[in-house]
């Protein structure tokens, strides 16, 4: 993207100056709180959506995870960009724009580690799995500033009201005159988050069909919390849903969303007696620490009850650096 990075990919000043511009306007907990609502509103979409979609046998089809994937676009849509992408619409076509927009998020992310911790050949000539990524992600910007430009054209000529209208590039650009770092900020949500917000939810979802016990406390927590299915969900509910994010934060520790954060040294370092020098790349592995005994007890057992406030105790792993 030029001299604007973007947060994905890139690491020291770089990553520092942008994260700055993005961080306040979209990180704050106040302003997560707003999109509960929007969120909600699509994913009663993808709940009716689920309903057409099971057989005989009340199951969901074997590419089921895809339609995850089309719901997590298109939330990211509604809340980067205030616009519904068409992602749920049962007559979708593979060769859909959405559809592509999907596949190749996940062709970028399947194999960005195929080029960064093999021996990169492709610095010195044009391997055909470069060629082919290149080509990818030469689309993936394409279809997606289409879309950045038709929404922020919008945003223009929209009267906002209301704070909770914003959409979080609306809220880049209230504080930041550059166009380019909130179009840069959509990019990186659509690329990163289609992926990862997907495989987050297949998790929950899967650990939450196999475990009865603990989906009837989930039940039961939801029907204390909120008797009425009717009413929408908001943050004061949210919060009163203790054993949920329990569930949710242990899932995140058995099966960590990524392998983990990985930093790319910008001076030489010691780190646990060994020297490290500038330049090596420095994965912290979540996926493994978050089952090591030294930092989690009974690390082998699923336990939600480990997050509730009797249980926490001083945690040395918090998922997404969440707090119990």
């Amino acid at each position: 993207f030029g001299e604007l990075a973007g947060v994905v990919g890139v690491h020291g000043e770089a990553w520092r100056k942008f994260r700055t511009k993005v961080q306040k306007p979209i990180l704050q907990l106040r302003t997560v709180k707003k999109y509960i609502e929007p969120i909600e509103v699509v994913t009663e979409d993808f709940i009716k959506r689920m309903l057409e979609m099971k057989d005989q046998n009340d199951e969901m089809p074997g590419d089921f995870d895809n339609e995850i994937h089309k719901w997590a676009l298109e939330c990211i849509g509604r809340v980067s960009l205030d616009v519904r992408l068409g992602c749920l619409d049962p007559n979708l076509s593979p060769d859909s724009e959405p559809q592509k927009i999907i596949d190749a998020a996940k062709y970028a992310l399947r194999n960005i580690a195929l080029l960064e911790l093999r021996f990169p050949f492709w610095r010195y000539f044009p391997t055909s799995l470069w060629t082919r990524y290149v080509k990818n992600m030469d689309y993936f910007i394409e279809i997606c500033t289409k879309y950045i430009d038709e929404a922020m054209k919008r945003l223009n000529t929209k009267s906002v009201k209301d704070d909770k209208d914003l959409s979080l590039v609306e809220r880049i650009l209230a504080n930041e005159p550059d166009p380019k770092t909130a179009s840069i900020l959509a990019l990186d949500l659509i690329l990163v988050g289609i992926d990862t917000l997907s495989m987050a939810v297949c998790s929950i979802l899967y650990q939450l069909a196999t475990r009865p016990d603990e989906q009837e406390k989930l039940y039961q927590e939801l029907k204390r919390i909120s008797p009425d299915p009717a009413e929408p969900l908001n943050s004061r509910k949210m919060e009163e849903m203790l054993y949920l994010k329990a569930f949710v934060k242990e899932v995140f520790r058995v099966y960590s969303t990524a392998i983990g954060n990985g930093r790319t040294l910008q001076e030489d370092m010691v780190l646990m007696g060994y020297q490290v020098p500038k330049g090596v790349q420095v994965v912290f592995p979540t996926v493994v620490t978050g089952s090591m005994e030294e930092y989690v007890t009974e690390a082998d057992q699923f336990r939600p009850e480990r997050w509730l406030k009797q249980e926490s105790g001083n945690f040395k792993f918090h998922p997404f650096s969440s707090l119990p």
